[in-house]
């Protein structure tokens, strides 16, 4: 029996002795929206033992002999038990778990917890960002957030979208500021998506308050990735190809149709009008071209360190040729921890490579180009295209090119004292510099189309703007209140300069031989003006107070005092208090036994914010340095009087009111928010027309503070976070904003009026009760069909029988300018999103819709008519005789019929399928063998259907002054986009 027991012990030694441990991985994803979970842990059950996930949501885990589950446990998400088994890759899906839930969001000057914010705040992941092909990450947050509008202003290589935020509050710059990492910003089309980890949107006067003067407009928030404490060495790449098409044509008439119309016209024009060529321009013009967007990058941290390296490569060639845009970005995020309680850190963004080439406004070329003019003679020249010019040769000739580099970031110091304080030292830069160059050499295709002298413009641009911001927070807890308090001073300084030189009869056409010397230059061009040059200050003071009673009762109370150069002294300063209350119904204990709630707060909030947005000198008069006069027959130099400024010139102020509540139900499945908000700006400041006899010359404007606008409406998000089954989840998603925009006031200077007018041929009027920027001419009725008709109605002297009808809107029996009305805004009323997320096992799929209604788009390129250019297609179906039609005026190729009128009025409103992502996770057993923690694959399409009723290339009509909004004069389009990428974790 001892023999046995002792064979027995030694075989289950030995057993043991041979029985090794085995690796354990797999990938940790949300329920709601299938994205991966950084900073999970996972602790082998029973023990002490445990790792954490990555920032792909990736863990790795070694388990011994016997041990056999895993815990899966991260902040807002229930804890997940799962059993091993004989498994080595384990992929697993947290729920939300909504009792425990404490989101935290990005706020001015820190963070705070989802459930204890007053503002209205919305946040967009990172992972959202890289969906859409697009240099500017902005563009990703097109139909993604309530109260958000992101319009491309053009579809060119390197242009910059046009941001609204909760309408349009001034006839300045209404564009949004952006904070990146803590430095203020004008734009972020330097940033590499790949590199964000959120953005989020502050949209109230609570939110926004401690960015005061520049928070008027909005403030877009971006934090940028950081290896997590813990977290090994994660290396990523990721690469994707797309291919640019533009596949609509605006309905021009061929060639055929253009000759029977230019006979109308002029007859005789065309012998045979089945005869003429028939050429295509936009056909000619129009290419399929690439972008190529790589990113590598590198996380992780030690016990004294974080760090975060990115490097970036874009390029985008334009659908015209000569128009692309090529950038390099480098980023270096670290922390370093000297100890517990002192940090310092340091994030920033270098892109030492842009370039942009751009090919003039050939869609305007090509658009009014007769289709009777081939493109080519027989012996292969350029051939004249009358009154326009030959498109080919337009790009042809054009060389423009512009360079530059920019740098970003911040430096900052933090430490932790007496266990409640926090002091933070943070200094930012801005760096900018572009130079560019446009040569054009001597050319002639025809006498409108030549160039005797070639011409080579230069220009140099620079930019630097500082901030220094020193913070004091203080965060307690006492039983049941919570008190986080802010105090800071902060310090900025922007100084710019623009210069530019022209030098003509360049000896050679290479670019090797573009130089400007003193043999060449041509002094008259030189510009230095003081609007180039841009040198302001701005200190500031500013607090915030966060209390918190149980979970219940919040309060919140912001103040900042800004002191900007750009005024005078006597106006300097500027005071943006705010409030803002809420209530955590949910924790009441009268909802306990409303189980299908699991949340519902209510919030309210009130502040009042500024705006500076103009250049500096606004408050100087300035003297013109170029005024020469010839006294005895010698050309001296000269000095005169130029444009007077306004030394009582101040902020501009935005009073916002905002009431909003908060819903979940189902444990968080349906989740619904709900804002209404009122903005009114007052104080705007605007250039006005002023009287004559002040000696400014004409066309001279000064700035006054002399409008006031309204913008209130409603926002709703929706929510939704379906299961049906552990292999197939899903997501939907929906927003909707109303805008109501209308002008209050806009008081005349001098006798003038009160309105202020934009766009070619007085487009646009701005007058109190109508929107900004509203569209403005004679409202259409019909044509005069004879000479009877012509007779018995009110019209202009020079009306015909065949020709627009004008209404006497102001019934005096007379037709004149008086008779021009409102036609309409391009603002639009309502703003909307949808967007999908499903998972299947290891697919994934991905929509988004966008869309606007109520606006209007002013067909601006159809009116430019002073000589014959081609038509679009319902010319065709002109009046040539009484009955013939009662809508399309008789042909003529300028004049009466080409005025601003509601014939040109188009409506402004789409739906587009923006997105659509096919994504495969290739399996982990796949990648274990080349030592690869995750594989995904993807097919994308964007921009892929857009329904609407404009004629145009794309209803995405913007400009950046809100005065010369929805105007198409030529919008170079926005193509579709096919898209093939690929994005790996080692």
């Amino acid at each position: 029996m001892k023999q046995i027991l002792a064979v027995f012990l030694f075989i289950s030694a030995v057993s043991a002795g041979l029985a090794q441990n085995r690796v354990v991985e797999g990938k940790v994803t949300a329920l709601e929206d299938g994205q991966s979970l950084p900073g999970v842990n996972v602790i082998v059950q029973g023990t002490a033992k445990g790792a954490a996930t990555d920032v792909e949501g990736h863990y790795r885990i070694e388990l011994a002999p016997g041990e056999s589950a895993l815990n899966f446990t991260f902040i807002g998400y229930k804890t997940q038990s799962v059993p091993v088994g004989e498994r080595t890759t384990i992929d697993v899906v947290l729920e939300l778990d909504t009792k425990t839930l404490e989101e935290v969001v990005v706020v001015a000057y820190g963070t705070q917890k989802k459930s204890d914010l007053t503002g209205s705040v919305s946040s967009l992941r990172g992972s959202d960002l890289i969906k859409i092909p697009a240099l500017d990450p902005t563009m990703a947050l097109q139909g993604k957030l309530a109260g958000v509008q992101v319009t491309s202003s053009s579809g060119a290589p390197g242009s910059q979208p046009i941001v609204r935020i909760r309408g349009t509050g001034t006839f300045n710059d209404a564009s949004p500021i952006y904070v990146v990492d803590g430095v203020i910003v004008q734009d972020i089309g330097f940033i590499n998506s790949n590199d964000i980890q959120s953005m989020e949107v502050l949209k109230d006067a609570s939110a926004t308050a401690l960015y005061g003067s520049r928070g008027a407009n909005g403030v877009i928030l971006v934090t940028t990735k950081l290896g997590k404490n813990g977290q090994s060495p994660v290396l990523s790449f990721s690469a994707d190809y797309n291919i640019q098409n533009q596949t609509k044509r605006i309905d021009l008439l061929n060639g055929a149709q253009f000759a029977t119309v230019a006979n109308d016209i002029t007859p005789g024009s065309y012998n045979n009008v089945n005869l003429v060529p028939n050429t295509n321009w936009q056909n000619l013009i129009f290419r399929k071209a690439p972008i190529q967007n790589y990113q590598f990058s590198a996380s992780g941290s030690s016990d004294k360190m974080q760090y975060y390296v990115g490097v970036g490569y874009f390029k985008q060639e334009g659908i015209i040729p000569k128009s692309s845009y090529e950038r390099i970005t480098i980023r270096f995020n670290n922390v370093y921890h000297f100890n517990k309680s002192i940090r310092f850190g340091n994030n920033i963004t270098f892109a030492p490579y842009q370039q942009q080439n751009t090919n003039g406004n050939v869609v305007f070329t090509a658009y009014r180009a007769q289709p009777v003019i081939t493109p080519y003679d027989a012996a292969g020249n350029y051939n004249p295209v009358p009154n326009v010019g030959n498109p080919l040769a337009d790009i042809q000739y054009t060389n423009s090119y512009s360079k530059g580099l920019r740098t970003v970031g911040n430096f900052y110091g933090e430490v932790d004292f007496l266990k409640s304080f926090t002091f933070k030292s943070s200094f930012g830069v801005d760096m900018v510099y572009n130079k560019g160059k446009d040569f054009t050499p001597v050319f002639f295709v025809s006498p409108q189309q030549q160039n005797s002298i070639s011409t080579l413009n230069k220009n140099w641009s620079d930019r630097i703007s500082w901030l220094w911001e020193n913070t004091l927070t203080y965060n307690k807890e006492l039983g049941k209140h919570r008190i986080n308090a802010l105090g800071g001073y902060t310090m900025q300084e922007s100084s710019s300069e623009n210069i530019g030189l022209q030098g003509r009869n360049i000896i050679r056409d290479s670019q090797d031989f573009w130089y400007i010397n003193g043999s060449n230059i041509y002094p008259q061009q030189t510009t230095n003006l003081p609007d180039n040059n841009q040198n302001y200050a701005m200190k500031s003071l500013l607090a915030r107070v966060n209390y918190t009673y149980d979970n219940r009762f919040l309060f919140t109370a912001s103040y900042r005092n800004d002191a900007s150069s750009k005024f005078p002294k006597n106006n300097r300063s500027g005071n943006f208090p705010s409030f803002a209350v809420g209530w955590n119904v949910i924790n009441e204990n009268f909802m306990k036994s409303i189980a299908f709630l699991s949340n519902l707060k209510v919030r309210a909030s009130w502040g009042i914010l500024g705006n500076d947005k103009i250049p500096y000198s606004r408050q100087y008069s300035s003297v013109v340095n170029d005024a020469s006069v010839v006294l005895g027959g010698v050309l001296l130099p000269g000095q005169t009087y130029g444009v007077s400024g306004n030394p009582g010139v101040k902020w501009e102020s935005t009073h916002q009111t905002d009431i909003g509540l908060e819903t979940g139900f189902l444990d968080g499945r349906l989740t619904a928010e709900l804002d209404y908000y009122q903005r009114t700006t007052k104080d705007i400041l605007i250039d006005l027309d002023i009287p004559g006899y002040l000696g400014n010359g004409s066309g001279a404007k000064i700035t006054y503070n002399a409008a006031e606008v309204r913008n209130r409406g409603f926002e709703l998000t929706l929510g939704w976070n379906g299961e049906v089954n552990k292999d197939f989840r899903y997501h939907i998603g929906a927003n909707g904003t109303t805008v109501a925009n209308s002008t209050l006031s806009v008081n005349g200077v001098g006798g003038s009026n009160d309105y202020l007018i934009g766009g070619n041929n007085s487009t646009t009027r701005t007058t109190p009760g109508a929107p900004i920027g509203s569209f403005y001419g004679y409202q259409t009725n019909g044509l005069f069909q004879n000479a009877a008709e012509l007779a018995a109605y009110p019209h202009r002297s020079d009306a015909q029988a065949g020709d627009l009808r004008f209404v006497d809107t102001n019934h005096d029996n007379k037709l004149d300018d008086a008779d021009r009305t409102n036609l309409g805004s391009p603002i639009p009323t309502l703003l909307y999103g949808f967007n999908l997320g499903t998972t299947y096992k290891s697919f994934e799929l991905s929509i988004d819709i966008n869309g606007v209604s109520g606006n209007k788009i002013y067909n601006g390129k159809e009116t430019v008519r002073p000589d014959l250019y081609n038509f679009e297609k319902h010319a065709f179906n002109r009046w040539t005789g009484e009955g013939t039609s009662n809508s399309e005026p008789r042909a003529t190729s300028g004049g009466y019929n080409w005025l601003p009128s509601s014939r040109f009025i188009q409506d402004g409103a789409f739906i587009r399928l923006r997105s659509v992502t096919l994504g495969y996770n290739l399996p982990g057993t796949w990648l274990q063998r080349v030592r690869v923690k995750s594989a995904r694959f993807y097919l994308r399409g964007t921009n892929l259907l857009t329904h609407s009723k404009f004629t145009g290339y794309t209803p995405e009509v913007a400009s950046s002054n809100p005065i010369n909004n929805g105007i198409d004069y030529g919008t170079y389009p926005l193509p579709a986009v096919y898209s093939a990428g690929l994005n790996v974790t080692f």
